[in-house]
């Protein structure tokens, strides 16, 4: 229990922006610890999205469409835009259209190309439109695709980090590939994956089970293709990995609208 805390907090620590300002110990099961919790994280900032639609329904009542950015802001915000900056690093990577071994060196450049400010605007607008258009709606059990489609994008991530092989040596994801014991981080998936297709049982909603192929889908061709353009898995390709699989996840549950 001590080291599933402190990857809790490890989680926090490096995965959002709220504020875990405390020394704890790196090892191989707190690493593991680490991410093997990122998904329950994401259970926290869904809940959070939720109580901002709750609120907004009883107290504000902003325009649907001010609200979907409101959601969109604060995604980025308790993320510190991570992933994004990943999304926007793989944008200016791939569409330079050369050779691995330059990609690579586009990856780790900090500074922000055009290929990656388009695409970066490119997702927000597209995320804006598809919050706006579920928020409009309002299906049936509404606010638990909140809750559960971060959390699938998470699993994506772990199973992804799980399944690659790093192609730098150095950097953060390097240093926790070292550290993670495959198969602990394994039975935390399996674990969230029953939980989940529990949950649609129980509700009978049967689109949990088709988002959950389809993430096991996607995922497996992100690795294929990943491999195919930069030889294997960095860091900046996590980060890549949650914001397209969360753009596709909702655009197949508007779909079932």
């Amino acid at each position: 229990m001590k080291n599933i805390i402190a990857g809790l907090l490890l989680s926090l620590q490096f995965f959002t922006s709220f504020p875990i300002r405390k020394t704890l110990p790196m090892n191989n099961k707190t690493v593991t610890a680490m991410f093997g919790t990122m998904p329950f994280i994401s259970f926290f900032m869904g809940v959070i999205v939720v109580l901002v639609i709750l609120l907004n329904d009883v107290y504000f009542h902003f325009t649907t469409l001010f609200l979907a950015i409101i959601i969109v802001i604060i995604n980025i915000m308790m993320t510190g835009g991570l992933h994004l900056d990943g999304w926007i690093d793989l944008s200016d990577a791939y569409f330079s259209y050369r050779d691995k071994e330059k990609r690579l060196e586009i990856l780790s450049d900090s500074r922000i190309g055009a290929f990656g400010a388009i695409n970066l605007v490119l997702i927000v607008l597209l995320k804006i439109g598809i919050f706006y258009e579920y928020l409009h709606q309002r299906p049936t059990n509404f606010y638990l695709f909140f809750i559960i489609l971060p959390v699938l994008c998470r699993l994506a991530i772990l199973i992804y980090f799980n399944l690659s092989v790093n192609v730098k040596e150095s950097g953060l994801a390097a240093y926790f590939k070292k550290h993670v014991k495959a198969k602990s981080l394994w039975i935390y998936i399996a674990c969230y994956i029953f939980i989940i297709l529990i949950t649609g049982f129980v509700l009978n909603e049967y689109k949990l089970f088709v988002l959950t192929f389809s993430m096991f889908v996607m995922t497996w061709i992100y690795r294929h293709w990943t491999y195919r353009h930069f030889g294997g898995m960095t860091g900046d390709l996590l980060g890549a990995l949650y914001e397209g699989m969360e753009l596709a996840l909702w655009g197949m549950l508007l779909l079932f609208i």
